[in-house]
Protein backbone atom coordinates (compact mmCIF):
# COMPACT_ATOMS: atom_id res chain seq x y z
CA UNK A 1 0.00 0.00 0.00
CA UNK A 2 1.11 3.51 -0.80
CA UNK A 3 1.77 5.67 2.22
CA UNK A 4 -0.71 8.54 2.53
CA UNK A 5 0.93 11.90 2.05
CA UNK A 6 0.42 14.50 4.76
CA UNK A 7 -1.85 17.29 3.58
CA UNK A 8 -0.28 20.66 2.84
CA UNK A 9 -2.01 22.93 5.34
CA UNK A 10 -3.10 26.54 4.78
CA UNK A 11 -4.16 28.59 7.82
CA UNK A 12 -6.42 31.53 6.97
CA UNK A 13 -6.93 33.96 9.87
CA UNK A 14 -9.28 36.96 9.80
CA UNK A 15 -8.84 39.83 12.24
CA UNK A 16 -12.48 40.71 12.92
CA UNK A 17 -11.71 44.33 13.80
CA UNK A 18 -10.11 44.97 10.40
CA UNK A 19 -12.84 43.02 8.63
CA UNK A 20 -15.55 45.06 10.32
CA UNK A 21 -13.97 48.35 9.27
CA UNK A 22 -13.28 47.26 5.70
CA UNK A 23 -16.68 45.61 5.26
CA UNK A 24 -18.38 48.78 6.54
CA UNK A 25 -16.48 50.87 4.01
CA UNK A 26 -17.50 48.68 1.07
CA UNK A 27 -21.12 48.55 2.21
CA UNK A 28 -21.62 52.26 2.86
CA UNK A 29 -18.97 54.30 1.02
CA UNK A 30 -17.55 52.28 -1.87
CA UNK A 31 -19.28 52.52 -5.25
CA UNK A 32 -20.22 48.83 -5.05
CA UNK A 33 -22.28 49.32 -1.87
CA UNK A 34 -21.91 45.63 -1.13
CA UNK A 35 -20.45 43.48 1.62
CA UNK A 36 -17.47 41.19 1.20
CA UNK A 37 -18.34 37.63 0.18
CA UNK A 38 -16.78 34.95 2.40
CA UNK A 39 -16.96 32.28 -0.33
CA UNK A 40 -15.23 34.60 -2.79
CA UNK A 41 -12.62 35.54 -0.21
CA UNK A 42 -11.86 31.92 0.59
CA UNK A 43 -11.55 31.02 -3.11
CA UNK A 44 -9.33 34.04 -3.70
CA UNK A 45 -6.97 32.92 -0.93
CA UNK A 46 -6.72 29.43 -2.41
CA UNK A 47 -5.80 30.86 -5.82
CA UNK A 48 -3.11 33.06 -4.28
CA UNK A 49 -1.37 30.27 -2.36
CA UNK A 50 -1.82 27.40 -4.82
CA UNK A 51 1.35 28.20 -6.84
CA UNK A 52 3.33 27.78 -3.60
CA UNK A 53 1.81 24.39 -2.74
CA UNK A 54 3.46 21.10 -3.75
CA UNK A 55 1.60 19.54 -6.69
CA UNK A 56 1.72 16.01 -5.30
CA UNK A 57 0.06 16.60 -1.92
CA UNK A 58 -3.58 17.23 -0.94
CA UNK A 59 -4.27 20.81 0.15
CA UNK A 60 -6.33 21.65 3.24
CA UNK A 61 -7.42 25.20 4.06
CA UNK A 62 -8.45 25.85 7.66
CA UNK A 63 -10.21 29.20 8.08
CA UNK A 64 -10.69 31.15 11.32
CA UNK A 65 -12.67 34.30 12.09
CA UNK A 66 -11.78 36.21 15.28
CA UNK A 67 -14.60 38.46 16.46
CA UNK A 68 -13.73 41.98 17.52
CA UNK A 69 -16.17 41.91 20.48
CA UNK A 70 -17.02 39.45 23.22
CA UNK A 71 -19.92 37.06 22.73
CA UNK A 72 -23.13 38.92 23.75
CA UNK A 73 -24.79 35.62 24.65
CA UNK A 74 -22.38 35.12 27.56
CA UNK A 75 -23.80 38.18 29.28
CA UNK A 76 -27.40 37.57 28.28
CA UNK A 77 -28.12 33.98 27.12
CA UNK A 78 -31.69 34.96 26.21
CA UNK A 79 -30.64 37.74 23.87
CA UNK A 80 -31.59 37.22 20.23
CA UNK A 81 -29.41 39.05 17.71
CA UNK A 82 -30.72 38.06 14.30
CA UNK A 83 -28.09 40.07 12.42
CA UNK A 84 -25.23 38.43 14.30
CA UNK A 85 -26.82 34.99 13.92
CA UNK A 86 -27.09 35.39 10.13
CA UNK A 87 -23.52 36.66 9.96
CA UNK A 88 -22.25 33.59 11.78
CA UNK A 89 -24.38 31.31 9.61
CA UNK A 90 -22.52 32.66 6.57
CA UNK A 91 -19.18 32.01 8.26
CA UNK A 92 -20.12 28.46 9.18
CA UNK A 93 -21.48 27.77 5.70
CA UNK A 94 -18.07 28.64 4.26
CA UNK A 95 -16.21 26.48 6.76
CA UNK A 96 -14.90 29.18 9.11
CA UNK A 97 -14.26 28.43 12.76
CA UNK A 98 -15.59 31.28 14.91
CA UNK A 99 -13.62 32.66 17.85
CA UNK A 100 -14.83 35.11 20.49
CA UNK A 101 -12.33 36.75 22.84
CA UNK A 102 -12.48 35.47 26.40
CA UNK A 103 -12.42 38.92 27.98
CA UNK A 104 -13.12 42.50 27.06
CA UNK A 105 -10.21 44.09 25.27
CA UNK A 106 -9.43 47.16 23.23
CA UNK A 107 -8.67 46.33 19.60
CA UNK A 108 -7.17 49.76 19.08
CA UNK A 109 -4.60 49.26 21.86
CA UNK A 110 -3.86 45.57 22.10
CA UNK A 111 -5.19 43.71 19.10
CA UNK A 112 -6.76 40.28 19.47
CA UNK A 113 -4.70 38.24 21.96
CA UNK A 114 -6.39 34.97 20.93
CA UNK A 115 -5.48 35.52 17.29
CA UNK A 116 -1.89 36.34 18.25
CA UNK A 117 -1.53 33.29 20.51
CA UNK A 118 -3.20 30.90 18.07
CA UNK A 119 -0.97 32.00 15.20
CA UNK A 120 2.12 31.54 17.37
CA UNK A 121 1.01 28.07 18.45
CA UNK A 122 0.27 27.01 14.87
CA UNK A 123 3.74 28.22 13.89
CA UNK A 124 5.72 26.76 16.80
CA UNK A 125 4.11 23.33 16.44
CA UNK A 126 4.35 23.45 12.64
CA UNK A 127 0.62 22.84 12.25
CA UNK A 128 0.43 24.95 9.10
CA UNK A 129 2.67 25.25 6.04
CA UNK A 130 1.41 28.65 4.88
CA UNK A 131 -0.32 31.37 6.89
CA UNK A 132 -2.74 33.89 5.41
CA UNK A 133 -3.68 36.86 7.59
CA UNK A 134 -6.39 39.41 6.84
CA UNK A 135 -5.45 42.46 8.89
CA UNK A 136 -4.05 45.97 8.69
CA UNK A 137 -2.98 46.30 12.33
CA UNK A 138 0.58 46.55 13.57
CA UNK A 139 -0.18 44.41 16.63
CA UNK A 140 0.45 41.35 14.47
CA UNK A 141 3.90 42.33 13.20
CA UNK A 142 5.60 40.29 15.96
CA UNK A 143 3.58 37.26 14.92
CA UNK A 144 4.77 37.81 11.36
CA UNK A 145 8.34 37.72 12.68
CA UNK A 146 7.63 34.45 14.51
CA UNK A 147 6.25 32.88 11.34
CA UNK A 148 9.32 33.97 9.44
CA UNK A 149 11.58 32.38 12.07
CA UNK A 150 9.65 29.13 11.71
CA UNK A 151 10.00 29.35 7.90
CA UNK A 152 6.24 29.66 7.42
CA UNK A 153 5.45 32.17 4.68
CA UNK A 154 2.84 34.79 5.58
CA UNK A 155 0.48 36.12 2.93
CA UNK A 156 -1.01 39.39 4.15
CA UNK A 157 -4.34 40.73 2.88
CA UNK A 158 -4.36 44.46 3.62
CA UNK A 159 -6.06 47.66 2.54
CA UNK A 160 -5.19 51.30 1.95
CA UNK A 161 -8.16 53.59 1.25
CA UNK A 162 -9.87 56.80 2.32
CA UNK A 163 -13.41 58.14 2.34
CA UNK A 164 -15.36 61.16 3.57
CA UNK A 165 -17.80 60.85 6.45
CA UNK A 166 -19.65 63.96 7.65
CA UNK A 167 -16.98 66.26 6.21
CA UNK A 168 -14.21 64.23 7.84
CA UNK A 169 -11.74 62.28 5.72
CA UNK A 170 -11.09 58.80 7.09
CA UNK A 171 -7.79 57.16 6.14
CA UNK A 172 -7.32 53.42 6.51
CA UNK A 173 -3.85 51.98 5.97
CA UNK A 174 -1.96 48.76 6.53
CA UNK A 175 0.77 49.00 9.14
CA UNK A 176 4.15 49.39 7.41
CA UNK A 177 6.08 47.01 9.70
CA UNK A 178 3.46 44.27 9.36
CA UNK A 179 3.53 44.70 5.60
CA UNK A 180 7.33 44.52 5.45
CA UNK A 181 7.47 41.31 7.49
CA UNK A 182 5.00 39.46 5.28
CA UNK A 183 6.27 37.02 2.68
CA UNK A 184 3.78 38.51 0.24
CA UNK A 185 1.58 41.56 0.65
CA UNK A 186 -1.67 41.70 -1.34
CA UNK A 187 -3.17 45.17 -1.75
CA UNK A 188 -6.84 44.19 -1.61
CA UNK A 189 -8.15 47.64 -2.52
CA UNK A 190 -6.46 47.24 -5.92
CA UNK A 191 -7.94 43.78 -6.41
CA UNK A 192 -11.44 44.93 -5.46
CA UNK A 193 -11.23 48.21 -7.38
CA UNK A 194 -10.55 46.56 -10.72
CA UNK A 195 -11.82 49.15 -13.26
CA UNK A 196 -13.59 46.55 -15.37
CA UNK A 197 -14.89 44.57 -12.39
CA UNK A 198 -13.32 41.35 -13.62
CA UNK A 199 -14.33 37.92 -12.41
CA UNK A 200 -11.97 37.98 -9.42
CA UNK A 201 -13.09 41.36 -8.09
CA UNK A 202 -16.78 40.58 -8.63
CA UNK A 203 -16.45 37.32 -6.70
CA UNK A 204 -15.24 39.20 -3.63
CA UNK A 205 -18.54 41.06 -3.28
CA UNK A 206 -21.90 39.60 -2.30
CA UNK A 207 -23.88 39.38 -5.54
CA UNK A 208 -27.08 41.38 -5.97
CA UNK A 209 -29.12 38.16 -6.03
CA UNK A 210 -27.81 37.12 -2.61
CA UNK A 211 -27.91 40.49 -0.87
CA UNK A 212 -31.48 40.00 0.31
CA UNK A 213 -30.34 36.90 2.18
CA UNK A 214 -27.24 38.62 3.56
CA UNK A 215 -29.09 41.21 5.57
CA UNK A 216 -26.91 41.21 8.65
CA UNK A 217 -25.06 43.88 10.56
CA UNK A 218 -21.57 43.58 12.07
Amino acid sequence: MKEKKRPFRIGFFIDGFTFYKVNYYYKHYHEQHSRICFAGLRNFVMKQVRPYCPPNRPIVLEAHYYHAKTNPHFRNPNRIDEGLNRFEERLLEEGFKIHYPGNDFNNKKNGNADLINDLKMYALFQEIDIAVLLSTQGFYSNVAATLKTQKIPLFLLGWNFSYTNENNTIFWKTDVELRQRAFQYIAMEKIMNSPNQNKISRSLFVSSKKRRNHNFVI
